[in-house]
Formats: C-alpha cells, sequence, structure tokens
C-alpha cells in the first residue's frame, strides 16, 4: 500500500562524497508525494512495469527553478509513475504538474498533455527525441497486461499474463501534443505552415512516419525554417 506524506520532502543530495541535507518544498495539487512500500511486481505476471528495472541517476527541474541533481529514478509505465529514492525511501512523485523536466541518464521526460481526438484528456511523461524552439518529437511509451491464452485441454498457450510495452510518436508544437499517425496527415495538419515544403520533402528522400530516425529529419528541416541567423538574440 501507499502511505500519503502530509509535510514537505527533505531530499539528500551527494556532493563530492559528503551527504548534504537540501530542503525542496513542491508544492502538491490535492495530494502529496506518496511513499512507495511495496513492490510493482506481481506474481504470474511475465515481464516489468519499469522502462528500466535499474535505478537510474538523473535529475528533476522544476517550474519554480529548483534543480533536484543526483537522484535516483525509475519509471513506472504501466501506472504511469516517476519513482526516487531518498533517505532510504522509495517516493512516488505524485505532482507532475510542478515538474518543467526529468533526466535519467541521457534521457529527458517531460510531462505533458494529450491532444489526440480518439481519446479522453489525459496527461502522460513523453521521452523527448529531437531538440528545436518550433517543435519537438517524442516518444510516449504504455504498458498494458496481456492476458494468458492458455488451453488446459489442449496444454498449449501462454499460461501466465505478460506485461507488453509498447511506443508511440508524438508531436509537441506551442500547447498542442498530437500523435504521428503512418500517413503523416496530423503532422502536415500541425504543421501546416510549411506543409508543402515538408510533404516535398518527404518525398524526395522516400521518409516514414514510422521511423525514429527519418522523422527526426522531418523535424530538423522544419525547425530549420526558425532558426535565427546569427549573432540574433
Amino acid at each position: 500500500m501507499s502511505l500519503r506524506l502530509n509535510f514537505c520532502l527533505a531530499v539528500l543530495l551527494f556532493n563530492c562524497g559528503t551527504l548534504l541535507p537540501q530542503l525542496y518544498y513542491v508544492k502538491m495539487p490535492a495530494g502529496y508525494d506518496k511513499i512507495h512500500t511495496t513492490n510493482d511486481r506481481v506474481s504470474g505476471l511475465i515481464g516489468s512495469p519499469y522502462l528500466s528495472d535499474d535505478w537510474c541517476e538523473g535529475s528533476i527541474a522544476l517550474y519554480n527553478g529548483d534543480i533536484i541533481d543526483n537522484i535516483a529514478l525509475k519509471y513506472n509505465v504501466f501506472k504511469k509513475e516517476m519513482l526516487f529514492q531518498a533517505g532510504g525511501d522509495i517516493y512516488v512523485l505524485d505532482s507532475p504538474d510542478s515538474v518543467l523536466f526529468i533526466t535519467m541518464g541521457d534521457r529527458r521526460f517531460v510531462y505533458l498533455p494529450v491532444n489526440d481526438r480518439k481519446k479522453k484528456s489525459e496527461k502522460d511523461y513523453f521521452e523527448e527525441l529531437s531538440d528545436g524552439d518550433a517543435c519537438r518529437l517524442l516518444l510516449r511509451h504504455t504498458a498494458s497486461i496481456l492476458k494468458s491464452n492458455y488451453n488446459v485441454a489442449l496444454n498449449v498457450g501462454e499460461k501466465d499474463d505478460r506485461m507488453e510495452h509498447q511506443s508511440a510518436y508524438y508531436l509537441r508544437k506551442d500547447d498542442l501534443v498530437v500523435p504521428v499517425d503512418r500517413k503523416g496527415e496530423n503532422l502536415y495538419r500541425l504543421l501546416a505552415d510549411k506543409s508543402a515544403e515538408l510533404r516535398d520533402f518527404v518525398k524526395e528522400r522516400n521518409l516514414s512516419f514510422a521511423s525514429q530516425d527519418d522523422l527526426k529529419q522531418i523535424i530538423d528541416y522544419y525547425n530549420s525554417f526558425y532558426l535565427l541567423p546569427d549573432g540574433v538574440d
């Protein structure tokens, strides 16, 4: 079970081998960071709910300007929860709206609303795959449980439920976060100001909207129209 903490969390940071106490005040919406006291592994379930089973050193940057460095992080994709270690305990980050971005090793995550007409409005963590001021390529990680299909009479199929991970590409432009479809129509609509140029670029290079490398090329090309000349701020 999870216990809610009715106080501000003191995060202990390591600096040059010395344990230094640092107090970070994070305003919680309708709740508090939850102390995590159980194992997320489910008996009889094959697979992990985590993006990686290993703790990863990273940082949390808050909208108020504070940065929490040298903190161990782990992302539970199935529950959409970011976990971190502090003072020997494991906590769930229960106020992701206060976070500007999170780094885990060389990966960077942001917490954003999803603009998907097929689904209800929701928020999720996205991994940033590209830089750029005009538009960015994102990757959304999801996980679901595939139920056992074991047939007792025939003695065939999977006896255990299985955790399956999926990922999908999204685009971020201004306040919009939209999924990339296989034909690229959402991309052309979102980047309508340069849609003609993008269509020519994709056609000339035979690029695929299902390829991460190709999508990076497309977004980099779009952002190139908005690069300021050297010496101009």
